[in-house]
């Protein structure tokens, strides 16, 4: 087995994208690859090499020349002028000759970075390797951190000198591996449309060691998902969870083997130069295993990315399944169906997808979400909400467990209720013991209560529930 380190430059995506870099070589040069996060960098392992280990160099001259020899098959996010100093070829188009007396297995191996100069040496730590932007052998250019190599990277100003700035550098070597590990294991995500259409950047970040099955995987995803449409504009902060949903087989994939996501919302200038937007780190843990619990979690979030995205639905799921709070539940509910109704229709929960909010988010029992007295009561709030009468909901959901606010709600549901039923229309009404039951209930949990009551009333039928009423 051979063992190689990444240079632990300080910027966590160029570490993860250098990573993917010497797995795509690997991967190529017919050896078992396995990552390891370590702290501050990645170790990387190529298992079971046959032949020389030159082959590894050979393989990185190889993908160097066919896939790194033009800025027409990879974007480096740099500005238009400086394109033609960053493929693996010289000003005249050679294959540059240096490449080939590179020995990767030399070059990461782990070395002593305390003698550091922020300002002169290169961030890799490879001092004899020309600066990646370099044109020629000797570092005539400045050469410097490309902006997607690291979208954390960009020009530092001289203390009390902001006229004198200077670039960060990175040696070409790493360079070109962060660019093959960019272009390898990113998924590039578009979202808008027209003059307003922008894309996402989307790096997996590995939690645990990826092993080579699971690299392969994740390559063959990254082909699948070039440039893949999502939605029109949406907040960074919910893309996640809408890539998620449509792709439910990398949802899968990810809670299996945890990854973080490392996102940058990059759009081009008028003078087609890329500008970083916003970027993120994203815990994904709690959107796969909302998305793999039910394929109606799925669609759920489909609906609201369809045609114009419901943001203020997505930012609330979203807050909903980081905070876990029941107060922002109820309010994610009452808006879901507020921005997908439509005047005709009231479009309500699916019941699964209420389960599951209730039990894994929202944390209540079993048996307070299948009492049938809750269910009764909101059985017949749900009638109302059917009839956009939607103040018994929201004074439920705001009602306060220090006043007679709930109590009194429900008594003036049912005064309601039965005068509907006198004038002959269908109305199911609960009987005195399940109201007597809900009000002991909610006497001992009432936070419980009345959350599930006003989810389980702005959620669709059960099919028991639709036997009852035909």
């Amino acid at each position: 087995m051979i063992t190689l380190f990444t240079p632990a430059t300080g910027f966590p995506d160029l570490e993860a994208k250098i990573a993917y870099g010497l797995a795509r070589v690997g991967i190529e040069a017919g050896v078992e690859v396995e990552i390891l996060p370590r702290e501050g960098f990645y170790q990387i392992n190529f298992i079971n090499l046959t032949g020389s280990p030159s082959k590894i160099n050979q393989t990185f001259v190889l993908l160097s020349e066919r896939l790194l020899s033009s800025s027409r098959f990879y974007d480096l996010g740099i500005k238009a002028r400086f394109k033609s100093i960053y493929p693996a070829v010289d000003e005249k188009g050679n294959f540059k000759e240096r490449l080939k007396k590179i020995d990767i297995l030399s070059l990461y191996k782990p070395f002593n970075k305390l003698s550091f100069d922020f300002k002169s040496d290169k961030f890799c730590g490879h001092k004899k390797i020309p600066k990646f932007g370099s044109p020629y052998d000797k570092e005539i250019h400045s050469g410097g951190l490309i902006l997607l190599a690291s979208t954390h990277a960009g020009k530092p100003y001289w203390r009390d000198n902001r006229k004198n700035e200077f670039n960060l550098t990175l040696c070409e070597v790493c360079g070109y591996l962060a660019t093959l590990g960019y272009t390898s294991f990113n998924f590039r995500i578009q979202i808008g449309k027209g003059n307003n259409r922008k894309y996402i950047i989307v790096l997996p970040v590995p939690q645990k060691s990826l092993k080579n099955p699971d690299l392969l995987t994740l390559f063959a995803s990254q082909k699948t998902l070039h440039n893949f449409w999502l939605s029109d504009i949406i907040p960074l902060s919910d893309f996640t969870i809408g890539l998620l949903s449509k792709v439910p087989t990398l949802s899968e994939f990810i809670e299996e083997i945890p990854l973080s996501f490392h996102l940058s919302l990059v759009s081009k200038d008028n003078r087609g130069d890329t500008i970083v937007e916003q970027s993120a780190f994203i815990d994904t843990f709690m959107y796969s295993k909302f998305i793999n619990a039910s394929s109606y979690n799925a669609e759920m979030i489909e609906k609201l990315l369809r045609g114009s995205p419901k943001i203020k639905s997505l930012d609330a799921i979203n807050k909903v399944l980081l905070s876990k709070d029941r107060i922002e539940l109820m309010k994610f509910a009452r808006l879901f169906i507020q921005e997908t109704s439509s005047d005709n229709f009231v479009n309500l929960l699916y019941p699964e997808t209420s389960n599951y909010l209730l039990r894994e988010v929202a944390m209540i029992r079993s048996e307070i979400i299948e009492d049938k007295a809750i269910s009764s009561v909101a059985h017949t709030l749900r009638y109302f909400i059917s009839k956009k009468k939607y103040h018994y909901a929201d004074d439920i959901r705001n009602a306060r467990k220090d006043s007679r606010d709930f109590e009194d709600t429900i008594a003036k549901m049912l005064r309601e209720g039965r005068l509907r039923l006198e004038q002959e229309k269908y109305i199911h009404l609960p009987n005195e013991s399940e109201i007597r039951k809900l009000f002991e209930l909610a006497n001992e949990n009432f936070d419980e209560v009345k959350t599930a009551l006003v989810i389980l009333a702005l959620s669709f039928p059960t099919k028991k529930e639709e036997v009852q009423d035909a």
